[in-house]
């Protein structure tokens, strides 16, 4: 009991941030030297290609712009472009590098797993308690694999993080600069990500609490109102922004609408394999899995009710169901979309942390499951998203060598027709170019309200140039093809 005692309960303050830091970022030094590659990519090229387009074609944020335009701008709706801005904002400080989005985006992660610290240390009132859960949170595989993708979730989560946390600050003291802190946070949180939002829910129950326990005063009254018409009202006043934006442009990128599933067969089907697999093997990983059904285990024989945090915490369950049910069909193939859910099912994994500690006979187990959590981190996303031969782009796009070579076959501005590639995104962002997707070689061919071609009706419209890995659509063209089946690309 003193051995975990020393290597939990007080080590924190001694090794703890240094331990959890160093390991990740080691860990995660393969990631940087990459592009956008493996499990998710189209996502990564669709944030990067947006970043890219600010810095080369303005930072206006009010105008994120695609590559697969067609003959438009490219300016098109997305969610609030935030990372992307913050990205090209890098370019212009640094130069246009690679790496600069997954570093980025590893330091928002990080700050994210210290605001979880201090979060659960607030609802808990211990700092090891706070320790677990932001071990927890940072070797989470999913969030792991994401923290250094170019991924604007990571904001999102990690803004709304923060934003309860320092909504819980201002509660405790009244300081104005807290709200305003919260405020900007839970803002950046629902406009980069609408789902986060759902964090105003256990913040709501702390007001209408502490308002039926009359403990505000008239001012603040009317800042908590601002707050929530701040919050919510810009972030839904952004969205229909951005779907004016979609309709006017045509580009459908970026789905903004709601996605449940199909029909309760197809619900079941995904529910069955999140819990089965995503559930353990990505979101949380089987050393937090045995916590988290500790403390569920706890919290159905003994819920305590009569903490503070019972109320915001139920509200916060109950609201993150409600989310998954809503988006159930993206929860089949886009674990990313379940990290709402992650602060609380850690809140629970805390508990079970909390409760297996205090068992002289079985502590030793705490220890054993904290120290699983790198290891599977590690080999379920290092080896089998990074060590794999297919990271789901062509290798001629991969290697720097042809990448550049394909890039200078054409000139700069140029329209293009570039495919076969069903995301519309990947194949433009590793070429660096505009113009006219396909997504199937077959398309090529198919007629069009015109009565032309495909391919003839870009042509009309402009295209100049073919970039394909297909040989067979380059013949007859009036334009130029370039293969991407080659060492070389062939004209």
């Amino acid at each position: 009991m003193n051995f975990i005692n020393s290597f939990i309960v007080k080590a924190p303050t001694r090794w703890f941030w240094t331990v959890l830091i160093g390991l990740n970022f080691i860990f995660h030094i393969a990631f940087f030297r990459l592009p956008p590659v493996s499990v998710h990519v189209w996502r990564q090229c669709d944030t990067m290609a947006v970043a890219r387009n600010f810095y080369e074609e303005g930072m206006n944020i009010l105008e994120p712009r695609v590559d697969s335009r067609n003959t438009t701008n490219g300016i098109t709706g997305m969610q609030f472009p935030s990372y992307e801005w913050l990205v090209a904002g890098s370019y212009h400080l640094f130069g246009f590098h690679e790496v600069l989005p997954r570093l980025i985006n590893w330091l928002i992660y990080m700050a994210g797993v210290v605001a979880f610290y201090h979060l659960v240390r607030e609802i808990s009132g211990q700092a090891w308690l706070g320790a677990v859960g932001a071990w927890c949170l940072a070797w989470s595989p999913e969030f792991y694999y994401h923290g250094a993708n170019a991924l604007p979730d990571i904001l999102a989560l990690t803004s709304s993080i923060a934003g309860l946390l320092w909504f819980v600050r201002w509660r405790d003291n009244r300081q104005a600069g807290w709200l305003i802190l919260s405020l900007a946070a839970v803002t950046v949180g629902g406009l980069t990500k609408l789902q986060y939002l759902v964090v105003g829910f256990p913040i709501a129950v702390f007001v209408v609490r502490d308002l039926l326990q009359r403990r505000y005063s008239g001012p603040e009254l009317l800042q908590l109102l601002a707050y929530a018409v701040v919050a919510v009202g810009v972030s839904l006043s952004w969205y229909a922004y951005a779907l004016a934006l979609m309709a006017r442009s045509g580009l459908t990128n970026f789905g903004l609408e709601l996605r449940p599933a199909a029909d309760m067969a197809t619900g079941l089907k995904i529910i069955r394999r999140n819990l089965l697999s995503d559930l353990p093997e990505l979101l949380l990983g089987y050393g937090t899995l045995v916590l988290l059904a500790l403390g569920l285990w706890r919290f159905l024989r003994h819920a305590p009710i009569r903490h503070k945090w019972f109320g915001p915490g139920l509200a916060w369950g109950l609201s993150l169901l409600a989310y998954y049910l809503t988006e159930l069909f993206q929860m089949q193939g886009h674990t990313y979309y379940m990290l709402p859910l992650l602060p609380m099912l850690l809140l629970l994994a805390v508990w079970g942390g909390a409760w297996l500690q205090r068992l002289p006979k079985v502590a030793p187990l705490l220890l054993v499951l904290l120290l699983i959590q790198p290891l599977w981190a590690y080999t379920r996303i290092n080896y089998t998203r990074l060590q794999r031969q297919d990271l789901d782009v062509a290798p001629e796009l991969l290697a720097p060598a042809t990448r550049a070579t394909l890039e200078a076959a054409t000139p700069p501005g140029a329209l293009c027709v570039v495919g076969p590639d069903p995301s519309s995104c990947k194949d433009f962002y590793f070429l660096h170019k505009k113009g006219f997707g396909f997504g199937w070689s077959y398309q090529l061919v198919e007629s069009t309200p015109t009565g032309r071609s495909y391919l003839a009706n870009c042509i009309a419209q402009g295209a100049q140039y073919l970039y394909t890995n297909r040989y067979a659509y380059c013949e007859g063209s009036t334009g130029t093809a370039i293969s991407t089946t080659a060492g070389k690309p062939s004209r």
